[in-house]
């Protein structure tokens, strides 16, 4: 298992993350697709600085582009995600985190089967061909209920990916999320070659985890390796990045 934590675009955590024995950083798709080139071309040499690559990214797509709904401009989807992932070849990306809730939640007055056949179609007819050519994976990340109001289990996110008919659409599974719904390492077996990525935190508070915190989080790893996945982030809350970056790892390596 290779250990990542999300640094979103902050430079200082990049070094934190380096200097604390991570293996890669995770940073938000924005980074890649609204950031001007003086704005990357830093964040490069951040990570060249550092030695470390941006393996992958969260925050796929802002809510001002919605894949379900009345309002879908595939046009400007295609250029944005274009534009993100050619760049992200750049640094080493390899995965792309679909949460995006305000992108993808149903609107209101507007059918659930209606956004879901829509969003196998931005799936399948405009996500996994850009990814394809940039042989990228898409990870479909199931949210908690209070977040999103369509994919909420590992199950639904794994049969989401299916739709799409590509190697280059898999699914996610994070600690935090799972425990708002039925999912539990069990399921994430059961997912086997669904899995490609996965996030961590204490899955109460989602706070950076630590020794003793109560958490298991020695079976979720097991699971994840079960399940044929070889990528987990630290996607987390802290008020002191410095004070809890280097004892996550420990304490999920441990």
């Amino acid at each position: 298992m290779r250990f990542g934590m999300c640094v979103g675009g902050d430079r200082q955590r990049i070094k934190t993350a380096a200097e604390s024995g991570f293996d890669f950083v995770e940073s938000c798709f924005s980074v890649l697709a609204e950031s001007d080139d003086e704005a990357f071309n830093y964040f490069r040499e951040e990570l060249n600085r550092y030695s470390i690559k941006c393996e992958s990214v969260n925050c796929f797509l802002p809510g001002s582009l919605k894949v379900d709904g009345p309002d879908v401009d595939y046009d400007a989807l295609t250029e944005y995600i274009e534009k993100g992932i050619s760049r992200g070849k750049q640094i080493g990306l390899e995965k792309v985190v679909f949460g995006s809730a305000g992108a993808r939640n149903v609107p209101d007055g507007w059918s659930y089967e209606a956004a879901y056949r829509q969003i196998v179609f931005f799936l399948k007819n405009i996500a996994a061909p850009i990814a394809a050519k940039y042989n990228i994976t898409i990870v479909i990340e199931p949210l908690r209920r209070t977040d999103s109001n369509i994919v909420n289990s590992a199950q639904e996110g794994a049969a989401l990916a299916a739709q799409a008919e590509s190697e280059h659409i898999k699914c996610l599974v994070d600690f935090y999320h799972m425990s708002d719904v039925s999912d539990n390492c069990e399921t994430v077996k059961r997912l086997s070659g669904a899995i490609k990525h996965a996030h961590i935190a204490e899955p109460v508070s989602r706070s950076y985890p630590r020794k003793g915190d109560g958490a298991d989080y020695k079976s979720f790893i097991e699971a994840l390796e079960a399940a044929g996945c070889s990528t987990c982030a630290v996607e987390a809350s802290t008020d002191d990045f410095e004070r809890d970056c280097a004892p996550s790892l420990e304490a999920i390596k441990s």
